[in-house]
């Protein structure tokens, strides 16, 4: 048994051969388990069974369970996340934050379960933090090139610190998550890059 059963869920059958559609049936399945029983109830057998795929077929693939779950976070991410590079910043920029907005607000379980063990349970557990640094590290490359595109343009300056300016508006929207609970939406998102790039015409995001 290597073939996933059952019809799949509406919007989750993306086109490809067997394998793809194995792996496909494989990841969103160890999102099911993660965000039904947490990261310490996800094992391979669960995800076998949830997704209908031999569990021999699993570890084939992935080894451990933490492999598993790392290529479902990234998978996830990259649907989820997905960063524009059009070189036009504000716009850029402003899709960056809703992005990262509806992430952090989605009320999807599997979405939710993934925030919750990257923001939550990455403390108690050094692998979830290493996937946790891998996250992020992803997410922030990305927007790193989002604008170098953009001072290759010419539509930023050269020495425009780039570490600073995506901090600028990520950094509001974790700490309204995180810390004080306030309302998060697009709006706020917007918010943030206005401060961003006012502050990067006043010289505070330069290198």
């Amino acid at each position: 048994m290597g073939e996933p059963t059952g019809k799949a869920a509406p919007g989750t059958v993306r086109p490809g051969g067997r394998t793809s559609r194995v792996g496909i049936a494989v990841l969103e399945a160890t999102l099911q388990v993660l965000a039904e029983r947490g990261y310490t109830g996800l094992t391979v057998e669960r995800v076998a069974e949830c997704s209908g795929v031999n569990k021999s077929t699993i570890y084939r693939r992935w080894q451990t369970k933490e492999s598993l779950l790392a290529a479902a976070v990234d998978n996830m991410a990259d649907e989820l996340f997905p960063i524009s590079k059009t070189g036009v910043i504000d716009e850029d920029l402003r899709s960056f934050g809703r992005s990262l907005v509806d992430a952090l607000t989605s009320e999807s379980p599997s979405v939710a379960g993934v925030m919750r063990a990257l923001l939550s349970d990455a403390g108690g557990e050094p692998r979830i933090a290493e996937i946790k640094r891998d996250f992020f590290a992803k997410r922030y490359r990305e927007a790193a090139a989002m604008v170098d595109i953009a001072i290759a343009d010419g539509h930023l300056p050269s020495d425009t610190d780039v570490r600073n300016l995506v901090g600028l508006v990520a950094a509001p929207l974790y700490y309204r998550k995180l810390v004080t609970s306030e309302p998060l939406d697009h709006t706020v998102a917007d918010a943030a890059v206005e401060t961003a790039l006012i502050a990067l015409q006043a010289g505070a995001c330069r290198t």
